[in-house]
This record gives structure tokens, C-alpha cells and sequence, in this order.
């Protein structure tokens, strides 16, 4: 794995470990005194240690959340990165209230010394289900969508983004790399109702089966339906998977699995990672650029080994 990459991940999974315990040492460690954060749930605040009391106040010991994270893209250089994220939250066996909750991250990164930390990091928090009290104290936006004095989002993908600001990638010439990162770059397009950087997600003859939409055939069709479709649902989040990569001998066209994971029911009872529908995705290479020529959504639950 690149460096950069491993540096900035390594990093991410700090900060979910830390924030899953409340541990606000480890939390201020990851962050400057001049680190900017903006939460959709949390606010808008600038400082190390003042990060770290936000994010530790969200423990409740006596109903601990495990997070995850997917859909992960790294890019940038040596010394800095932009890395997207997803996570969700995994509650206890037996919780006798559940809650979950569903996010988005994307932050800035800088190197010191052999560690990373984040100088800017915007998170979302779209959606939660469950035991509301369990969220209580957090601003999460209403089911019925915007209205009037609701406060500006914390992620503006068209700004935001590193494909929007035209961050570099980390190894432009690593098919596999960029066949790994084809996935969070479509979820995060789709979810983020960035249909500039969906556009470049579709070859113009794609084709295939797009529940619940149906049938649709070419990226006019395609898009269109996805706007309509996404206006309706902004809280939708696509987590998901790689499981299998193959590349063809002209290295111009692939073929992806990608496992849909549903937060509320990760695993199934054997403890094997379960997925509530999976896609089968063939893509073209055109450009230099990984686009999907055919879409291919199958809902139903099922446990597909990583291979």
C-alpha cells in the first residue's frame, strides 16, 4: 500500500477506535491546535483539545457503539492527503434498545513526522435509526427533507471533494489501485448527489438492471433517473464492499463484485460478513478513467467470501 495512504487510513481507524472509548487523549493527538472541524451533529469548532471534548462526549458506557469504516479513497503526496470515508455504528449483541447511525467524512491530512493528522475534517451524519435517545444531544436532519433555517451541509461535495478540487491521485498508474478506488468514488457521487462527478462513472452506452429503477440503457437515461430517484431519498448511503477484482489482458476493461452492507444486519448468525444485495459491475477504461458499460444490482441477502 502506498504510504500515504496506509499513513492516513491508519489514521482514520485510530480516530474511530478512539472516538468508539471516548478516548479524548488519543482523539487530541490526532489533531492540531489550529484543526478545524465541521460536523453536521456537532457544529462547527477549532482546536485540538476542543475536538477531542466533542468527540468524547458521545460516549455512553453503558451503551458503547463499535464503529466501521468503508468505502475509503485516498489521494494526494508525501506529505498530504484527502481521504473520504464512510462509517457506520455497530451496537452491542442483545442491545435491548438498538441504535445505529450512518456518516460521511472528508478530511485533510498533513504529515509530522511519522504521523498523520487531520487539519480540516468534515463530517455528515445523515441518518439514524433505532433508539433516538441514543442521539439525543446530536443535530441530525429531519426525514422530510430541507426546510427553511436548516443549517448549511457540513460536506459540499462539489467543493469539498478530492475529485473536485483536483487532488492528485496517489499511483495514477496502478490499474488495481484505481479499480479498488472505482467504488467509494461512484457511492460517494451517487450519495452526495454529485452528478458532475457521477457523469464520469458511466461509459455513454452503459447498460443493465438499476433497482428499483429497472432497465435503463445509456448514461442519459441513467443519470437522469438517478437524479430523480436521489432528490427523493438524501439521506441514502451505498456501503459497500470490494470482494473481487478482475482485470482484463488489455488492461482496458475489469469486472468488480461489490458486497452491499447494510448497518442494521453486518454479519450473519455463523459471524460471516453478510450483504443485503451485491452488485456485478463491468468496466471500461477510457481515458485513463474507470467508468461502469454495465450495471448489474441484486438484492436478496447473501454471504460472498472475499477473494
Amino acid at each position: 500500500m502506498n504510504p500515504t495512504a496506509k499513513g492516513a487510513l491508519a489514521a482514520l481507524d485510530t480516530f474511530a477506535e478512539a472516538w468508539t472509548v471516548g478516548d479524548r487523549g488519543t482523539l487530541a493527538a490526532l489533531f492540531t491546535p489550529k484543526s478545524a472541524l465541521h460536523s453536521s451533529a456537532h457544529g462547527d469548532v477549532r482546536g485540538a483539545a476542543d475536538i477531542a471534548s466533542l468527540f468524547g462526549a458521545d460516549l455512553d458506557p453503558e451503551r458503547p457503539l463499535t464503529l466501521v469504516t468503508t468505502n475509503q479513497y485516498v489521494g494526494g503526496d508525501d506529505d498530504r492527503a484527502v481521504l473520504t470515508s464512510y462509517l457506520y455504528a455497530i451496537t452491542p449483541e442483545g442491545d435491548p434498545k438498538p441504535a445505529t447511525f450512518g456518516g460521511r467524512l472528508v478530511a485533510d491530512l498533513s504529515r509530522h513526522g511519522a504521523d498523520w493528522r487531520f487539519d480540516v475534517l468534515r463530517l455528515s451524519i445523515p441518518w439514524t435509526d433505532g433508539d433516538g435517545t441514543r442521539f439525543a444531544k446530536w443535530t441530525v436532519p429531519g426525514r422530510e427533507g430541507w426546510k427553511p433555517g436548516d443549517a448549511a451541509p457540513a460536506i459540499v461535495s462539489e467543493l469539498d471533494s478530492p475529485w473536485a478540487r483536483g487532488i492528485p491521485e496517489l499511483d495514477p498508474d496502478d490499474l488495481e489501485q484505481q479499480l479498488a478506488d472505482f467504488y467509494p468514488r461512484y457511492s460517494w457521487a451517487m450519495d452526495q448527489g454529485d452528478f458532475a462527478l457521477l457523469r464520469g462513472c458511466f461509459t455513454e452506452d452503459v447498460y443493465g438492471t438499476f433497482l428499483p429503477m429497472g432497465d435503463l440503457k445509456g448514461r442519459h437515461e441513467v443519470i437522469g433517473q438517478m437524479k430523480s430517484f436521489r432528490r427523493l431519498w438524501p439521506w441514502m448511503q451505498h456501503f459497500g464492499r470490494t470482494l473481487k477484482m478482475t482485470i482484463g489482458e488489455s488492461g482496458t476493461t475489469a469486472h468488480l463484485l461489490v458486497g452491499r452492507i447494510i448497518p442494521q444486519r453486518p454479519t450473519a448468525p455463523s459471524g460471516e460478513d453478510l450483504y443485503g444485495a451485491h452488485y456485478e459491475l463491468d468496466l471500461r477504461r477510457e481515458d485513463g478513467t474507470w467508468r461502469i458499460s454495465r450495471f448489474e444490482y441484486d438484492e436478496g441477502w447473501v454471504t460472498i467470501r472475499e477473494q
